[in-house]
């Protein structure tokens, strides 16, 4: 009697059915009854998506194989495939597809299967008529020089936000007589509202020149308060208050101030 042809337990993870292409958006997919030659398939395809990859790749393609005995795992590395736990035996050449089956199978007759691969010249070849090999390998210096210029614009640009001047937030403005500044502050002196819900924000201004800043927080409770003196002025032909910081509240009507360009208005309680 004929013995069954054996059947192996696979998991693709971050691999597309078939191993055809890799990436995080595939979600691990188990197949629990997969024949040799199904899994001889998706070995060779993982080697072409393997050799595609680049060192920004963010997910991380693998074959999981379980057999009767064994858990086996084929990664990819350096564009080509790496067989785990094995990687002593590497030497220098990559673990090929007829390497990783005649493991997992224990028999020599994979090995015989073909597979493609690029064909290393001949030692008997002239240096002057050789023709070089693509690999399609980003050179180790470049990855080097890259990385450099990257650190030097990130650690540039933090110097540059630390040390720049600072900006300054309230426009031009000309300031007023302090007989135009006190009038000006009696008619807006008042308490203003962005509204009364947590978050919303209160600005009280009294005759004397001074603004009380808070937020409002659970039930309305003072959190973050404030307190900044002000003078009158006018900033863009219209009457402001300005800060000492310096800001300006501009006073758009009799119930409106506008202060970072956040309307408040007049609470009358």
């Amino acid at each position: 009697m004929a013995l069954a042809a054996p059947t192996y337990s696979v998991t693709l993870h971050h691999l597309a059915p078939g191993a055809v292409a890799a990436g995080l958006a595939y979600a691990d997919e188990q197949l629990p009854a997969v024949p040799l030659p199904q899994l001889r398939e998706m070995l060779y395809a993982l080697s072409e998506v393997s050799s595609r990859l680049t060192i920004y790749e963010p997910s991380a393609p693998e074959i999981r194989i379980k057999t009767d005995r064994e858990i086996f795992v084929v990664r990819t590395r350096y564009r080509r495939l790496c067989f785990v736990g094995y990687e002593a035996a590497l030497r220098g050449e990559e673990h090929s597809v007829a390497y990783i089956l005649t493991t997992i199978t224990g028999t020599t007759e994979v090995a015989k299967a073909p597979e493609p691969r690029l064909e290393r010249p001949s030692a008997a070849t002239s240096p002057a008529t050789a023709v070089p090999v693509e690999t399609g390998r980003v050179p180790r210096w470049l990855k080097i020089a890259v990385m450099a210029v990257i650190i030097i614009g990130c650690n540039g640009t933090a110097a540059w936000l630390l040390l720049r001047p600072p900006t300054l937030i309230a426009p031009q403005y000309a300031l007023m007589t302090p007989a135009d500044s006190a009038a000006l502050l009696g008619r807006v002196a008042g308490e203003y509202r962005t509204g009364s819900a947590e978050g919303d924000r209160r600005i009280i201004i009294d005759a004397a020149g001074a603004a009380r800043l808070a937020k409002f927080g659970a039930n309305q409770a003072i959190i973050q308060p404030t307190t900044k003196t002000l003078r009158g002025a006018v900033v863009d032909g219209q009457p402001a208050l300005v800060t000492n910081d310096p800001a300006a509240i501009v006073v758009k009507d009799a119930d409106t101030i506008v202060l970072f360009g956040i309307t408040y208005k007049r609470h009358n309680p």
